[in-house]
Order: C-alpha cells, then sequence, then structure tokens
C-alpha cells in the first residue's frame, strides 16, 4: 500500500482527511501537525469579541484522522529530503513517503523588528490564538500593528469587546493604508469605521523599535502599550529552502498549477505555504487553499494511478467579509462595498457551514 504523507493540517489538508473517510483502505497515510487542534483562522476576530467559545473555532484532528484511519503525530517537520523520500521530524522520527503534501500556512513577517520578536504576540502558529486573545482582552493599552484584513477584523473586535467592558479601545499602527489590496473606496470605508468606533489609527507609520512599554515608529511617535500583537503579513516557512526545495523570491514552495513541485512530482503543496508558478501574485488567503482542495486530492489520487493532474485555475475576484464589531461585516467583491448586518450574517453562516463539516464526527 503506498504511502500518503500530509504536513500540516490546513484547509487542502482537512478536505483531503474528510474525504479519506468516503475512500478508507486506497493509501496508508500519516499527518503530521504541531497541536492536536485546528483553528480556523475565519473566526478569530469573533473568538475575540467574545461570539465564539474555542470549541466553536477549533477541530480536532486525532478525531478526524481516527474516523478515516489516518495515523496522527503530534510534531513539526525539520526538513525534507526529496530525493530520499523522507521527512526528518523535530523529535528526530523519520517519516518516509510515496507521496508527500504540505499544508503548513505561513508565518508572521517583520518580526524582526528590534524588539518585536521578544515583546509582541503572534498568531501563527494558529494555536496560539487562545492565549493571544487573553492577553489582548486583559490588557490596559492593547496595540495591533498591521493594516491588513486580519489586523483590522482583531483590532474592531478587541475593542466592540472592550467597550461593553468600558475599557479603551484598541489602537492600530500600519506603515500603510488599512486594507491596502482592495479598492480605495473599501480603504476609505475602513477607515470611516474605525474613526467612528474611536479606535487610534497611526497610518504610514513603520514600527522601529519595541521597547517593554512602548512602541517608537520611523517618524519618531511613542505610542504607549502593554500588549501588542503582531499582524504584518505572511512570510514564508523556512522548511523550503532549509530542505533546499525550489522555491520563489520570497521563500514559498514554488508548485507548478498541478500544485506539484515540477523538479520532485511526488511533493504537492497548497494554501499559502505554496506559490504558483502561473500565478504568482495570488492572495495568501483561505479561500484560495479552500478553492484548491479538490484539485490537489484529485491530483493525489491521479498521481498515484500515474494519470494527468487537473489544473488549478483561480477566480479573478474573491469574496471577502471582515468582521467589524458587534455583528456587522463588510463585505467586499470587486467594486460592491458593504457594510450591514447581513454581510455578517453571510459571513457566519459561511463560517459555520465550513466547521460543521470537519466537526460532524465528535
Amino acid at each position: 500500500m503506498k504511502k500518503l504523507l500530509l504536513i500540516g493540517a490546513g484547509h487542502a489538508h482537512l478536505y483531503i482527511m474528510k474525504k479519506l473517510e468516503e475512500e478508507k483502505g486506497e493509501f496508508d497515510v500519516t499527518i503530521i501537525s504541531p497541536s492536536e487542534y485546528q483553528y480556523y483562522s475565519g473566526m478569530f476576530s469573533g473568538y475575540l469579541e467574545g461570539l465564539y467559545n474555542k470549541e466553536d473555532m477549533r477541530i480536532h484532528i486525532p478525531t478526524l484522522a481516527k474516523a478515516a484511519d489516518i495515523h496522527f503525530t503530534e510534531g513539526a517537520a525539520l526538513s525534507i529530503d526529496a530525493k530520499a523520500k523522507v521527512v526528518l521530524t523535530e523529535k528526530g522520527d523519520i517519516l518516509s513517503y510515496d507521496v508527500l503534501s504540505i499544508d503548513i500556512g505561513s508565518l508572521t513577517a517583520g518580526i524582526d523588528v528590534p524588539g518585536a520578536r521578544k515583546h509582541a504576540l503572534r498568531v501563527k502558529p494558529n494555536y496560539r490564538i487562545e492565549e493571544v486573545a487573553r492577553a489582548m482582552q486583559e490588557a490596559k493599552n492593547p496595540v495591533v500593528v498591521g493594516g491588513g484584513a486580519a489586523g483590522v477584523e482583531m483590532a474592531l473586535a478587541l475593542s466592540a469587546r472592550r467597550k461593553l467592558e468600558d475599557k479603551k479601545p484598541v489602537s492600530i499602527i500600519s506603515h500603510s493604508p488599512l486594507l491596502e489590496n482592495t479598492s480605495a473606496k473599501a480603504q476609505e470605508k475602513i477607515k470611516q469605521i474605525m474613526q467612528d468606533k474611536n479606535l487610534p489609527i497611526y497610518l504610514k507609520e513603520k514600527v522601529a523599535n519595541v521597547t517593554t512599554s512602548q512602541i517608537i515608529t520611523s517618524t519618531g511617535s511613542q505610542i504607549a502599550y502593554d500588549e501588542v500583537l503582531w499582524l504584518t503579513g505572511p512570510k514564508a516557512p523556512g522548511l523550503f529552502q532549509t530542505s533546499q526545495l525550489p522555491v520563489d523570491q520570497e521563500g514559498y514552495l514554488l508548485v507548478e498549477d498541478t500544485l506539484q513541485v515540477k523538479e520532485y512530482p511526488a511533493i504537492f503543496a497548497a494554501g499559502d505555504c505554496a506559490s504558483i508558478r502561473q500565478y504568482p501574485g495570488l492572495p495568501k488567503a483561505g479561500v484560495v487553499a479552500v478553492r484548491q482542495s479538490e484539485i490537489l486530492w484529485e491530483n493525489i489520487k491521479g498521481f498515484m494511478k500515474e494519470a494527468n493532474g487537473r489544473r488549478f485555475q483561480p477566480k479573478d475576484t474573491y469574496l471577502s467579509i471582515l468582521s467589524t464589531g458587534q455583528k456587522q461585516g463588510l463585505l467586499i467583491y470587486g467594486r460592491i462595498v458593504l457594510h450591514h448586518p447581513l454581510s455578517w450574517k453571510l459571513k457566519n453562516r459561511i463560517d459555520q457551514k465550513f466547521m460543521n463539516i470537519y466537526k460532524s464526527n465528535g
């Protein structure tokens, strides 16, 4: 029986695990992940606000694995030997494979700013979310660094909760406009929402140093804090360069549109950790990984049977819904920008539907 090794329990691998419930016995499958729980980042803001509890936003990987006859190993991959087809784990175990699939997400960028690594909270890997939420909820002067979707959502969610507790709102620092990769209309709308909710906003401010009590920016601003959450966008995991696998300019594993590494076609990857050669500008977003899931699974099975693979083709536009607090949502789809409770209801329905798929077996 051929061996399939899954590194990481991201969206695409959760899909494969669920499919293996229906297609047991074809392969000997092992999954390795650093935590027994996979936390769903789409619900992080709602968890920080108190709309969800931890069980709502996490999936128990061993339960999912058991239902599909998959071996679960708690740990992380240290290096990959693509020629020998083995993976070395941080615990010193050596795992062999016939086909390897990687879905480990990304790390946090910009953490090399002086003092940031020592003082800042991070939500990646995502099992850190519980301790991050506690610290930020209890802080007197919480600050979020990063003006992308994650930073905006977290700052607004925390501020909504803190308002109910009669605490001051969260400050947000961004070196670029808020939601930089969206339309001017969406950028202006989110700025207006944050101003209406009295969040202190520091735009075009790059963090130069983080001390034990202050964040110092490149323009000389000194912002007092007692907890700071670092959400400055994605950074490639070091695993691929350590393993001497082909990477793009930023260090992400380079794959073809079949989601395979050209030089090593027995290695597949999906989600944020990979960069597709034919689509270098693809956003690092969960919605992309979800769309890759079916093709990843079909191509892994096809490769085992020496069949030709399907090609992933991204959509031109993806739906994005950001929670803005108090069960309001900002829906962005191309030129459409809608801030309304119905936007949040749609987001909640999508998130709950996704989670119910993977929690239905216990």
